[in-house]
């Protein structure tokens, strides 16, 4: 007699449909996210894609502002989770401190998912998982912390699911409610006498394997509007570039206005990966980070 075959898939998978495993992960992911203490409102600009946030407006009351005494901008960048090689316990260990303070804020600049295909460099095999069960469980890691979530723009790992299921970053913005740009994004914060702290995210160009060249994509970056700060990921190297910058006051005369731009670098291993066999850079987990204090002032580290 042939085993009952329906028998041994539902030993495997459980009795439970799909259709209500997902709506009990949904209420479960639901259930871990907290609401943003502030407001936010933001904007979409152009023929952008559905959901796209191209400007976030930020604002945190004068109560907020007496409470927190300073607000910490803290950048993520290059996450990748999923890879076999990716520093989880790293990625744990920044979410865990962030959550420490009520001022520490996220600003996240793609690739928080490595989502390995057949085409991309590397293999599917590196992944513990397939792109869309990368997602889920990135989310559920990420929704207890999803309310300190300012922005997020996406990565090349974001998009390495567009040929043929549709943007990851689209996908997990929509799943924990954040402000999502594929491109670019631009952030104004309202803290104390910033009115505003304007911030500008992108992921990045690839191929920066000297800190020249990446210092020139970095420059040309912090060259494009009027933001004070800039933040890009993608090249795995940190770097920080102070400037200052003429603008007219609006009374006949001149100030100057300091500009910081930086890049994160990566939680991703070096040796054994894709990282080191394409020559880059090595380095351990290093994040950029903006401290404003309500004076209008404001400090720049590296964590």
């Amino acid at each position: 007699m042939e085993p009952d075959i329906s028998s041994q898939i539902l030993e495997i998978v459980g009795t439970e449909s799909i259709e209500q495993r997902t709506i009990d992960y949904l209420q479960d992911l639901q259930d871990l996210q907290k609401p943003f203490v502030g407001n936010m409102s933001t904007r979409h600009i152009g023929q952008t894609g559905f959901g796209q946030s191209k400007i976030v407006n930020v604002s945190f009351s004068d109560e907020l502002v007496a409470k927190f005494k300073t607000l910490e901008l803290v950048q993520l960048t290059d996450m990748q989770f999923g890879h076999k090689s990716c520093k989880l316990n790293r990625v744990k260990e920044y979410i865990d401190w962030i959550l420490e303070r009520p001022n520490r804020f996220i600003l996240m600049t793609g690739d928080n998912v490595d989502a390995a295909t057949v085409k991309s460099p590397g293999s599917p095999w590196d992944n513990w998982f397939e792109p869309q069960s990368g997602v889920y469980k990135f989310c559920r890691m990420m929704a207890p912390v999803r309310h300190r979530v300012l922005g997020y723009v996406g990565g090349n790992h974001e998009r390495r699911g567009i040929p043929a299921f549709g943007d990851l970053g689209f996908m997990i913005a929509t799943m924990l409610k954040l402000p999502y740009s594929a491109g670019q994004q631009l952030i104004n914060v309202n803290f104390g006498k910033h009115k505003p702290f304007r911030i500008h995210l992108w992921h990045g160009l690839p191929r920066a394997r000297t800190k020249g060249a990446l210092a020139q994509i970095l420059d040309r970056f912090m060259q494009q509007g009027d933001s004070q700060l800039y933040l890009n990921g993608h090249n795995h190297q940190a770097m920080v570039l102070p400037q200052w910058r003429m603008f007219r006051d609006g009374i006949g005369g001149m100030k100057l206005t300091k500009i910081i731009g930086a890049s994160g670098t990566s939680f991703l291993e070096y040796w054994g990966t894709y990282g080191e066999v394409m020559g880059l850079s090595a380095s351990d987990v290093l994040m950029p980070r903006a401290i404003l204090e309500p004076s209008g002032h404001w400090e720049f580290t590296i964590r």
